[in-house]
């Protein structure tokens, strides 16, 4: 009984060991994008900044969903540990991305804004004191402008930043960082009407390999000249890097409005890739429609934007005003016409009518035979 009671042991500890041992589930899996918790700043490759974002030149980013918001992030070796940064926005007016400035988070903000009025990029660096504090331009703070390569573009219906700063900078109003993270960055903007948004704050590790994610990209089609109060059906497909679909993959789509976003709902891609949502605005014009995938399981995020454009339906065939003389032109000869033949016809009538009655007289005083009448 003994001898059973060590063989039990000795069995339950093999299936241990084998249970515990590192399997094929345990093996390291493919690179992929963090997108949950931290974001990682990869130290390689160093992009060119040109206005615009090609395939690998940046091997991590990140969507925020409040302001639709698509950012670049690689963080460089050099001494001053310069980031290097693509920003991707629908907006118009200036574009902030807020970086924490202090290894031990104190409410400071070193602060990147960036615009494109008439077409010509404009970076100001600047800093905030804390959250309830207002931009302040470094130069009149008496720091210096530690923005640079600088570039702008414009995308199908988006804005294109491309620019650098040190994350271990002299300056007092920039970054100070000599840790590795995590980092707090924020995003805010400004809308035509001064309507200034902001993300929540969000949290980045600079790594020396960090996970790095693939390509992908959204593919939009709107309806052209849809009317109000229909039903638009927006269709959207999401690729990988050698255009291939990704299936089962979440896609969110919004829409512009004066209010800012309107979230039209996440759908899922089926095998094709292809998903849909519909749209009904009230009012024609012209609605700026974005469609976007957040990143997951090794795959970079994208956006997508196209304008969707609303036409009033062709009015019903009506009589203007200046018709109606031609109208009334109408009836007069019509009404007349009727009383013109009507007055014809009574004067055939009339005249046959006499006709005959002179005839019928004439018989009567020449009938042969007949002696004529003699008076008494």
């Amino acid at each position: 009984m003994r001898r059973g009671l060590v063989l039990s042991l000795f069995a339950s500890a093999l299936l241990l060991g084998l249970i515990t041992l590192p399997g094929p589930a345990d093996l390291a899996g493919p690179a992929q994008a963090t997108h949950r918790g931290d974001i990682e700043c990869p130290t390689s490759p160093l992009p060119e900044p040109d206005g615009s974002v090609s395939p690998g030149e940046y091997l991590e980013n990140f969507f925020d969903p409040l302001t639709k918001t698509l950012i670049y992030f690689t963080c460089g070796l050099d001494a001053g540990r310069t980031m290097h940064t693509a920003v991707i926005t629908p907006w118009a007016g200036w574009t902030e991305l807020r970086f924490q400035a202090a290894d031990e988070w104190n409410g400071q903000y070193n602060v990147v804004r960036v615009s494109m009025p008439e077409d010509t990029v404009e970076a100001v660096d600047g800093f905030l004191a804390g959250a309830d504090s207002a931009f302040a331009n470094d130069l009149t703070l008496g720091g210096t402008n530690d923005v640079l390569n600088v570039a702008a573009g414009r995308g199908s219906e988006s804005y294109v930043y491309e620019f650098s700063f040190p994350l271990l900078s002299a300056d007092s109003f920039d970054s100070r960082l000599r840790s590795n993270g995590s980092f707090s960055f924020q995003v805010a903007h400004a809308s035509e009407s001064f309507t200034v948004l902001e993300s929540e704050p969000h949290f980045l590790q600079i790594g020396q390999f960090p996970a790095q994610g693939r390509w992908t990209s959204v593919e939009m089609s709107v309806p052209a000249g849809n009317e109000p109060l229909n039903d638009s059906e927006i269709v959207v497909t999401l690729r990988d890097d050698r255009s291939r679909p990704l299936a089962f993959r979440p896609l969110s789509v919004f829409a512009q409005t004066t209010f800012g976003f309107l979230d039209l709902g996440s759908v899922l891609t089926n095998e094709q890739g292809l998903a849909s949502v519909t749209y009904m605005p009230r009012d024609e014009g012209e609605y700026l429609v974005g469609a976007a995938f957040a990143g997951e399981e090794g795959y970079l995020a994208s956006v997508e934007w196209m304008p969707l454009v609303l036409t009033s339906a062709p009015p019903p065939t009506s009589l203007l005003p200046r018709d109606r003389l031609v109208i009334q032109t109408l009836i007069i000869l019509v009404v007349g016409g009727v009383w013109i033949t009507y007055g014809y016809s009574l004067l055939i009538v009339r005249q046959a009518v006499r006709g005959e009655g002179e005839e019928a007289g004439r018989g009567m005083k020449e009938v042969p035979g007949q002696p004529p009448r003699q008076g008494g």
